[in-house]
């Protein structure tokens, strides 16, 4: 027993340490769907119903008691290759300091999506003939967005970095043949870090007079600082699930994941340029509150809601279905709380929607040694409209093309592997600088995205 337990816990440790990497968000809003590579295959279809392996602990906890064997250890990881270029349409800084083209340098930040590794482990363990206990370890939200200094969005996002690790203890319960439930806990890190640039130049033109700004050498967009906000929370939320296997060829599932509320506290790190580091200059600075301290956020990551169908069309053949509906509708902004009294909250307005994932597919076994899986998946954006689209997360409407297969080399080992492309509908911005608007100093953002996403994905199954 000692051993066993120490065995679990060795398994565990491994699985918090892949999570420590990064992830770029994929479905809608910051979310990241890739907890599964079978899963993936089939475009996530199987999510709440298939119970394919121990990810289910993530997708319906009460498909641990549906596994085949029910003991078994699972390490994925999933290579997420993002492409995000903007397109600049003519953004112009306020029109009280000018209206000037923000794109001075004609840079428009590059391709803003960098690679990145998000993996995930599962371990699932029979306790006796009607329960099964198991532990998942996964990053279900991340984001990484990296512009070049100099571009014309500079003012609204350079770096965005958003990690969480979560890590999900969960237990089944068969209550007979055709009826299970399922209960996990989530014990969730996030860890947060967000920089942009700030116009020193466009401060000290709203706020001194001409005469000042000359003498300091200060002038819009000409003199840029930054700022880089940081924080990071531990928080706890639940999920549960209910699988009923409604004839010998038809499976039901039914999940939910619950909202996570973190209060994240951290530091704001502000650089002066280095004509503003002296005399009166370092008082604007000082007088706006852009001076280093602490800083608070409240951030509710959304609960979701899912409903699936597994199909066995014959012995060869099934068919998967699965609507997620997911409450991005808690977030309406993202809000900085200074600690520095000067310093005014900062705001970014965000007033996104509720979204909705339809996915299809098929799993077709070919014999015991190879399995193979495709689908096709619809994920609504949660921006309603281009003025919120925020430079960070720039939201559309995608659409899934996947594919996937299963080789088993032995009867207690499986390779799983998938791939997916991701379309991207119209991403278009328009950020209008207003008198008295939190973008009123960042200026009007006009132009859109060339945005898609491939994702290749691998893991191992042992069944013991």
């Amino acid at each position: 027993m000692i051993r066993t337990t120490q065995h679990t816990l060795s398994l565990i440790a491994v699985g918090v340490s892949l999570a420590i990497f990064s992830g770029s968000a994929s479905a809608a809003g910051f979310a990241l769907t890739e907890q599964s590579v079978t899963g993936l295959g089939s475009a996530f279809a199987t999510g709440s119903s298939a119970a394919s392996d121990g990810s289910t602990i993530y997708f319906n906890p009460a498909g641990m008691s549906f596994l085949k064997k029910r003991n078994t250890v699972t390490f994925g990881a999933n290579i997420i290759d993002p492409n995000a270029n903007f397109n600049d349409k003519g953004s112009t800084n306020a029109a009280a300091l000018g209206g000037a083209n923000l794109n001075v340098n004609n840079e428009e930040g590059g391709d803003a999506g960098p690679v990145a590794i998000v993996p995930n482990f599962y371990y699932t363990r029979a306790i006796n003939d009607t329960w099964t206990a198991g532990i998942g370890v996964n990053a279900p939200f991340g984001l990484v967005s990296d512009y070049d200094d100099g571009w014309v969005g500079r003012y609204y996002a350079l770096r965005s970095d958003l990690k969480t690790i979560n890590i999900n203890p969960s237990i089944s319960y068969k209550a007979n043949n055709a009826l299970s439930f399922g209960f996990g806990v989530n014990v969730q890190y996030i860890d947060a870090s967000l920089s942009n640039a700030i116009d020193f130049g466009g401060i000290c033109a709203a706020t001194q007079t001409a005469g000042t700004c000359a003498a300091l050498q200060l002038s819009p967009q000409a003199d840029d600082g930054e700022v880089e906000v940081s924080g990071d929370d531990w928080s706890v939320g639940f999920n549960l699930g209910v699988l009923w296997q409604a004839s010998p060829a038809t499976r039901i599932g039914v999940a939910y994941r619950s909202r996570i509320k973190h209060n994240l506290e951290g530091d704001a790190d502000f650089v002066v340029p280095n004509n503003a580091a002296t005399g009166n200059a370092t008082a604007i600075a000082a007088g706006a509150g852009l001076v280093n301290g602490d800083v608070k956020a409240d951030v509710t990551l959304p609960d979701s809601f899912s409903i699936g169908l597994n199909h066995q069309v014959n012995s060869k053949l099934t068919i998967n279905a699965d609507v997620t509906w997911t409450n991005w509708s808690l977030l309406q902004e993202l809000r900085f709380d200074f600690a520095n009294p000067l310093a005014a909250d900062g705001v970014t307005t965000l007033e996104w929607e509720d979204s909705n994932r339809y996915s299809l597919g098929l799993t077709y076994q070919q014999d015991e040694r190879w399995t193979w899986r495709a689908g096709l998946a619809f994920d609504e954006s949660a921006t309603p409209n281009s003025a919120l689209i925020s430079p960070r997360v720039p939201d559309a409407d995608r659409t899934w093309i996947t594919a996937g297969f299963t080789y088993q080399p032995s009867h207690k080992m499986n390779i799983d592997v998938g791939f997916a492309h991701l379309f991207f509908g119209n991403a278009n911005v328009n950020k209008v600088a207003a008198t008295g608007s939190e973008n009123f100093l960042r200026g009007n953002l006009v132009g859109d995205y060339d945005i898609d996403v491939n994702i290749l994905s691998a893991q191992a199954r042992w069944r013991f």
